[in-house]
C-alpha cells in the first residue's frame, strides 16, 4: 500500500532521525513503531558497547572504555540508523570512521572484538563485531544499503574475521560491568538516538558535538576547545550515570530517550535540580552535566 503504517512510521521516524526515507523504511519493524529499539540480542549488546565506547571520554573516562576508538566518530558526521539485525553508521567520511573504531595491529584495542568482514563499492564497510556476531556497518549510501559489488581492499589494515580475538581485548570486554536487561536496553537507546533531533525543535542531540537550535550559550557552560571535551559512561546493574561538559543538553538527551513519539517504549523522565533521571523498569540512568 503507498500509505501503509509501516512507511507513516518511516516518515515519522525520518523527521527525528534525518535518515532518507529509504534508511528510515529498514528499521521499521512489523509492528509499525519507529524501531530505534528494536533489535536481535546481540545487535542491542553491541549498541551498550558502542554507547561504553562513545560516551567515555578523556580524564574522567570510566576505564578502559575511553582508550577505544568510538569516542573518536563524534569528529564527524554521522547519522545512526539501527535496524532489527545491523546498526548502519550513515558517514561522510567512512574510511575515516572506520579507522577509527577497527583493530589495527598498530592500534589493537579499537573497538574490541571488531574485524572487516568485507569492503564493497567506494566506501561501504562491512564490518562483523565477533563475541555477538552482530553486524555494524559503516556507509556513504544516504539509504545505508550495502550494494552487491566488487570487493575492494581498505587504504588501512583492519583486522579481518580470520583474526582471533586477543588477550586485551578479552580483558576489556571482560571489564563491562553486568547489567539488567531494561538497563541494555536504556545504554543502547544513547547509541540509537545519536543524531536525533526534534521536528518541532524543542531539543536536538547534535550529534555530541553542537546545537542544531543554535540556542544562545554561556561561555562557562561549553569547553569549545576539543582536548577539553570529557564524557564519562558508568555504573552495573541497574544504575547508571552518563556525565560530559560539553555539547548536548542534558535536558534534550533526556527528552530524546522518553520523547512520547521517538522514546524508548516505557520510560519515564524525572528532574532533581540538575540531575535528569530517566527510568526504564527497575533500571536508572542519571544525566548531568560534569562539574570539576
Amino acid at each position: 500500500m503507498s500509505n501503509s503504517p509501516q512507511k507513516r512510521a518511516a516518515r515519522t521516524r525520518m523527521s527525528y532521525t534525518g535518515e532518507s526515507y529509504q534508511a528510515a523504511l529498514s528499521g521499521i519493524p512489523r509492528e509499525p513503531v519507529h524501531g530505534l529499539d528494536s533489535a536481535t540480542i546481540g545487535q542491542r549488546y553491541l549498541r551498550v558497547l558502542m554507547a561504553l565506547g562513545i560516551f567515555n571520554r578523556g580524564q574522567i573516562a570510566a576505564h578502559p572504555f575511553g582508550s577505544w576508538g568510538a569516542s573518536e566518530i563524534i569528529s564527524y558526521t554521522v547519522k545512526m540508523s539501527p535496524r532489527w539485525n545491523q546498526t548502519v553508521l550513515i558517514a561522510d567520511a567512512p574510511h575515516n570512521v572506520a579507522k577509527r573504531i577497527l583493530p589495527t595491529k598498530s592500534n589493537p584495542i579499537h573497538f574490541p572484538g571488531l574485524r572487516m568482514e568485507r569492503l564493497t563499492g567506494y566506501g561501504s564497510y562491512v564490518l562483523k563485531h565477533m563475541p555477538t556476531g552482530a553486524e555494524l556497518v559503516v556507509t556513504d549510501k544516504p539509504s545505508g544499503k550495502v550494494e552487491d559489488a566488487s570487493e575492494n581492499e581498505s587504504y588501512f589494515r583492519p583486522w579481518k574475521c580470520d583474526q582471533p580475538l586477543t588477550h586485551v581485548e578479552n580483558e576489556h570486554l571482560g571489564a563491562v560491568p553486568a547489567m539488567t536487561e531494561s538497563a541494555k536496553e536504556l545504554l543502547a537507546g544513547l547509541t540509537a538516538r545519536f543524531s536525533a533531533q526534534d521536528p518541532e525543535r524543542r531539543w536536538a542531540i547534535g550529534n555530541w558535538y553542537w546545537d542544531p537550535l543554535e540556542r544562545p550559550v554561556e561561555e562557562r557552560e561549553v569547553n569549545w576547545f576539543a582536548p577539553n571535551l570529557q564524557r564519562r559512561l558508568w555504573g552495573a546493574g541497574d544504575q547508571w550515570e552518563l556525565a560530559w561538559t560539553d555539547f548536548p543538553y542534558p535536558a534534550d538527551l533526556a527528552a530524546s530517550l522518553t520523547d512520547p513519539v521517538i522514546g524508548i517504549r516505557g520510560a519515564k523522565l524525572s528532574r532533581h535540580r540538575d540531575i535528569y533521571e530517566v527510568t526504564l523498569g527497575d533500571a536508572l540512568l542519571s544525566i548531568r552535566k560534569w562539574r570539576t
